[in-house]
C-alpha cells in the first residue's frame, strides 16, 4: 500500500479537534483514534450485555416453529433477476447481502433473534405461485405484486414503489408464464409503494383505457402524504428505512414489512394515474378482464383511503396492508397522520366475518407471504384484529386511570395468547410507539401535567440540564459509567442534551452514537433498529448528502398529475410568514392546459386561493400551463426563463411574482435531526 503524504496530513489536520477533545476528557483509547481517523467510522459489535438481552429472546419464543418458512417458499417458481430493468439500460442488483440473511440460520449477536427470523422471511424473493392463476412478486420492493390471470392478460394489484420494479417484476413473471398484456389494474391503498410503479405497469397495458380502481379519496390522500409534508417525511423517512447503512448484521437487516433493499432496486422513479372506477362501498363488485373483485372497505385504516377485496374466481381474500406478519403501525416513525386502531380492529372484524361467508382457500397481503387453509386464515384475522383492539382498550383504560403518555407505554404488555403469536410480534410497529400513538389520537401531545404545557425547546432545554447537572464533563462521566452497565435508553436519553448543548462535543456525539447502536442491535422493530443505526451513523459520519440525493426517488411524474388548486396550497407552506409582514399581492392565474383559473391572494402573511375567480384590477395576471407553474414555484427554473421560452405571459407588474417568490423558503431535504 503506497502512503499519499498530503492526504494522511490532510486526515491527521481533520482530526485534531477530536483528538484533543478525548485527550481532555481522558479517553483517547487506540481503538476510537482509529475510528476517528476513517471516514466513514464502522460500527461497533454487540456489548456483552446486548449479547446477553438477545440471547435470553431465545428462550422466550417458539423458534422451533417452522410453518412461517413453509409459507414463504411455497410456490417459489424462479429467483428475482440479478437486473433492474430501465428505460435507458439495466442496472445490476446484488442479492447476495440478502441471500446471506435467509441462509444464517443462527442469528449475529448484533441482531434481535426474533428480528433475525423475520429478517429471513422477508427476504425470501422471487416469483412465487400463489395459486393456480394467482402469482406474486416478493423481495424485489418493500411492496409485493400480485398478478392475477384473467381471461385475455393480466390484471396487477398494487404495482410497487417505482416504474423501474414495476417493469422488472412483470419480466420476471413474464420470463416464466409467458408475455400476456396487462388488462387492470387495482390499487389497494395510498401510500407510495403501492401505487408508485403504476406507469411502468402501464407500458405493457392491453390499451391506454384499461380500468384502474383505487379506493375512495385514494388522489387526494396520495397526493397530500407526498406533497404538502414530502420534505421532513423524506427525510424521516432515511432513518426509518435506513439506505445509507449497510446491508448486514451490524447495518439493515429487513424493513420490518418488506425485504432490506438494495441500493440500485431503490433507485428509480414513481407516478400516478387517476382511477377509471373508484370505490366507494361494501360489497361493490367488479369484473375486470373475467375476474370477479369483491371489494371490503377500510377507510382510516392503515391509510386513510384503503380496501380490500376477495377474488372469487380464485377464492383469494386480499387483505391489502391491514393484515401482516407483524403488528404495524398505528403511528409512522417518518411522520404521517395517527391512524385510528379501533377502525382497524373493525375492519379485520368485518373481513373475517366475510371470509366464513365465502370458499376462501387462501389469503394475501401487500406484504409478507400467503397463509393457506380456512382455518388458518380464521386465526390470522382474528388474532390481527384483537391485537389491534387489546392496545386500543388498554392504552384508553390507562389513560382514564390518569396515566400518561410515556408511562402508558412502560405499562402495556401482551397477553401470551396476542403476543407469542409469530404474526403478532412488532418487526415493523411496536407497543410502544403505537400506544403512544393511541393516547395522542385522543388526547393530544399535552399529559394534563402544566410542567408539560410549553417546555423549552431541545436546544435550550439541554444547555439548562447539563448546567444543572455540573457540566458537560461530569455528564459524560456518569454516562460512561452507565453506558458500562447497560443503561443505553437513560444515556441515550442524557447525552442528546449534551449534544443538543453543544454539537461539537465530540466525545459526547461518540458515546451518544454507541449508545444508539446497542439499542438498535437490540431492537425487534426494523424500523427502530434502523433509525438508531442511522443515527449512529450520522452522528459518527455526518449527514451523505450526496448518497441521498443520488438515491432521490423521482416523483416529478407524481406533480404531473396533481391537481393545481393541491400546488397551490404548497405554495402556501412555503411563504415565510414574518418575511410576508405587511405586504399585499394580489395575482390572477389562467392555466392554459388545465382551463382553470384562480385568484392568488397574499395579505396577513397567509397566502390563499380562490379557485374559479379573478380580480378586476390584480397586481398582475399570469397566462401559463402547469408544468411552467410547479417548475417556478419549485425553483427549477426562473421567471425571466419562461417568459423568455414564451410559456409564461405577465400582463402587468412583472416584478410581483418574483417578489412573491421571495417570501419563500426553499426547503433543505436533510435538515439537522441528531444535532441541533
Amino acid at each position: 500500500m503506497t502512503l499519499n503524504p498530503k492526504n494522511f496530513i490532510k486526515k491527521c489536520l481533520k482530526a485534531v479537534p477530536y483528538v484533543i477533545a478525548l485527550w481532555l476528557s481522558g479517553d483517547l483509547a487506540s481503538s476510537t483514534y482509529a475510528s476517528i481517523l476513517q471516514k466513514p467510522v464502522k460500527p461497533k459489535g454487540a456489548t456483552e450485555i446486548t449479547k446477553k438481552v438477545n440471547a435470553n429472546i431465545k428462550s422466550q419464543l417458539n423458534f422451533a416453529d417452522r410453518q412461517d418458512f413453509e409459507d414463504a417458499h411455497r410456490g417459489f417458481l424462479a429467483p428475482l433477476e440479478p437486473v433492474l430493468k430501465t428505460d435507458n439500460g439495466d442496472l445490476p442488483i446484488n442479492f447476495s447481502k440478502l441471500a446471506a440473511i435467509v441462509n444464517t440460520p443462527a442469528s449475529p449477536s448484533t441482531v434481535n433473534p426474533s428480528l433475525w427470523r423475520s429478517a429471513q422471511l422477508q427476504n425470501i424473493g422471487g416469483l412465487f405461485m400463489v395459486k393456480d392463476g394467482v402469482f406474486q412478486i416478493r423481495g424485489l420492493d418493500i411492496a409485493v405484486m400480485t398478478i392475477i390471470e384473467g381471461k385475455e392478460g393480466i390484471v396487477i394489484c398494487d404495482t410497487l414503489t417505482t416504474k423501474e420494479n414495476a417493469k422488472t417484476a412483470l419480466e420476471l413473471y413474464f420470463k416464466v408464464r409467458g408475455k400476456k398484456p396487462v388488462t387492470g389494474i387495482v390499487v389497494s391503498h395510498s401510500h407510495i409503494d403501492h401505487f408508485g410503479g403504476m406507469q411502468g405497469v402501464m407500458q405493457y397495458a392491453e390499451h391506454p383505457t384499461i380500468p384502474v380502481v383505487a379506493p375512495d379519496g385514494f388522489m387526494d390522500e396520495a397526493v397530500s402524504e407526498n406533497v404538502l409534508l414530502g420534505n421532513i417525511m423524506a427525510r424521516r423517512a432515511q432513518y426509518q428505512f435506513a439506505q445509507v447503512i449497510p446491508i448486514g448484521a451490524a447495518g439493515s437487516v429487513s424493513q420490518g414489512i418488506g425485504p432490506a433493499i438494495p441500493e440500485s432496486a431503490s433507485i428509480g422513479s414513481s407516478g400516478i394515474l387517476k382511477p377509471t372506477i373508484v370505490i366507494k362501498q361494501d360489497g361493490e363488485k367488479q369484473v375486470i378482464d373475467g375476474v370477479t373483485f369483491s371489494f371490503l372497505m377500510a377507510q382510516n385504516t392503515e391509510a386513510p383511503a384503503e380496501m380490500n377485496a376477495y377474488i372469487e374466481n380464485y377464492k383469494t381474500m386480499w387483505v391489502a396492508e391491514n393484515v401482516n406478519h407483524s403488528l404495524h403501525n398505528i403511528y409512522a416513525l417518518r411522520g404521517a397522520k395517527t391512524r385510528d386502531a379501533a377502525a382497524w380492529s373493525d375492519a379485520i372484524d368485518r373481513v373475517e366475518k366475510f371470509v366464513q361467508t365465502t370458499d376462501a382457500e387462501v389469503l394475501i397481503t401487500s406484504h409478507f407471504f400467503p397463509t393457506w387453509g380456512k382455518d388458518r386464515i380464521n386465526e390470522l384475522l382474528e388474532k390481527q384484529r384483537d391485537l389491534y383492539k387489546y392496545l386500543h382498550d388498554q392504552t384508553i383504560r390507562l389513560a382514564n386511570e390518569g396515566y400518561t403518555m410515556d408511562g402508558i407505554a412502560e405499562m402495556v404488555t401482551l397477553p401470551d395468547s396476542l403476543g407469542k403469536f409469530w404474526a403478532n410480534r412488532g418487526y415493523y410497529g411496536t407497543i410502544k410507539h403505537n400506544v403512544k400513538a393511541i393516547y395522542n389520537f385522543y388526547l393530544g401531545y399535552y399529559s394534563g401535567n402544566p410542567s408539560d404545557l410549553d417546555p423549552l425547546p431541545q436546544e435550550v432545554s439541554g444547555k439548562r440540564y447539563v448546567e444543572y447537572m455540573g457540566g458537560e464533563k461530569k455528564v459524560l462521566n456518569r454516562a460512561k459509567e452507565d453506558f458500562k452497565k447497560g443503561q443505553y435508553r437513560w444515556v441515550a436519553q442524557v447525552l442528546k442534551n449534551v449534544v443538543m448543548a453543544n454539537p461539537s462535543n465530540n466525545e459526547a456525539k461518540i458515546l451518544l452514537a454507541d449508545a444508539y447502536e446497542q439499542l438498535g442491535y437490540q431492537a425487534e422493530s426494523a424500523i427502530w433498529r434502523n433509525s438508531y443505526l442511522v443515527g449512529a451513523h450520522e452522528l459518527r459520519n455526518g449527514i451523505d448528502k450526496k448518497f441521498y440525493e443520488s438515491h432521490r426517488l423521482n416523483t416529478s411524474a407524481l406533480f404531473a398529475n396533481m391537481p393545481v388548486s393541491d400546488y397551490l396550497d404548497f405554495l402556501s407552506v412555503k411563504l415565510n410568514g414574518m418575511k410576508a409582514d405587511k405586504k399585499k399581492i394580489t395575482l390572477t392565474l389562467y392555466i392554459i392546459d388545465t382551463k382553470e383559473k384562480f385568484l392568488l391572494i397574499l395579505e396577513n402573511s397567509v397566502l390563499r386561493y380562490e379557485k374559479g375567480q379573478v380580480s378586476v384590477q390584480p397586481d398582475a395576471s399570469l397566462t401559463l400551463d402547469k408544468a411552467t407553474l410547479f417548475g417556478i414555484g419549485s425553483g427549477a427554473v426562473t421567471v425571466d426563463q419562461t417568459i423568455a421560452e414564451g410559456k409564461l405571459a405577465i400582463h402587468g407588474d412583472e416584478g410581483k411574482l418574483n417578489d412573491l417568490l421571495s417570501l419563500m423558503d426553499n426547503f433543505d431535504p436533510e435538515p439537522n435531526i441528531v444535532i441541533p
